[in-house]
């Protein structure tokens, strides 16, 4: 709980695949940011939220901070929601690798040496079968102010990066940024855009905005000195 309506959902230990999700709330109605990365995770973070707070039944608007399977994977649960990301995270959802596939490609595992046994560990856990990924309704290029209630959230897009569309969720009044994957607080980075100059750049971003509270994408809470 960050205090007025606004959550974090952590995953440790942060690690592949295990990534952080929010949501905002403002009376009966709820943002959420990010899925996760299989329907049985999905669930059970909808479920720890519907238990924290009652506005989470009604969740109108899903924000996915980027393409990822970790962020966006988990889309269809939320009926009736709106998606929004930015229109390069959209494109990119389409043409990366899609649920069926990594299915796919974990089940061949036993059979690809060191590779497979890497591949085996960090994807294991997850249950990739039975996923039907839902692309964004609404895109966005640049930056785009949300309203949730009388509150804002403005999505600032930073890519590419991390990947070709990466976008902060920051709230003004509250103080608070969803980093996605522009901030790994203690684990690695990993670059699958770049160039590294447009990362130093995001971080930038952040460390102008006038926030004291940051969730990254995985791992800890943290604030600037964390960026």
């Amino acid at each position: 709980d960050l205090g007025d309506h606004t959550y974090a959902y952590l995953q440790p230990d942060g690690g592949w695949g295990w990534s952080n999700a929010g949501l905002i709330c403002a009376g009966d109605t709820a943002l959420l940011i990010d899925t996760l990365f299989d329907l049985r995770l999905t669930q059970q973070m909808l479920d720890a939220m519907r238990r924290a707070t009652r506005a989470a039944e009604h969740i109108t608007t899903v924000v996915n901070t980027h393409a990822n399977g970790d962020h966006c994977w988990g889309n269809e649960l939320i009926k009736g929601a709106r998606i929004v990301a930015s229109r390069a995270t959209a494109d990119e959802m389409q043409a990366r690798a899609q649920p069926t596939a990594t299915a796919s490609l974990l089940a061949q595992s036993a059979t690809m040496g060191e590779v497979g046994a890497y591949l085996s560990r960090i994807f294991g856990p997850f249950e990739f079968t039975g996923i039907t990924l839902v692309p964004p309704t609404v895109t966005f290029a640049g930056e785009l102010s949300l309203q949730v209630g009388e509150r804002e959230v403005r999505l600032i897009e930073v890519g590419p990066a991390h990947t070709k569309g990466d976008t902060l969720v920051y709230l003004p009044a509250d103080r608070v940024v969803f980093s996605g994957d522009i901030l790994f607080n203690g684990g690695h980075p990993i670059m699958w855009a770049g160039p590294v100059g447009n990362w130093i750049r995001a971080c930038e971003r952040i460390r102008a905005l006038d926030v004291e509270t940051i969730v990254p994408g995985h791992d800890p809470i943290t604030d600037k000195t964390g960026v």
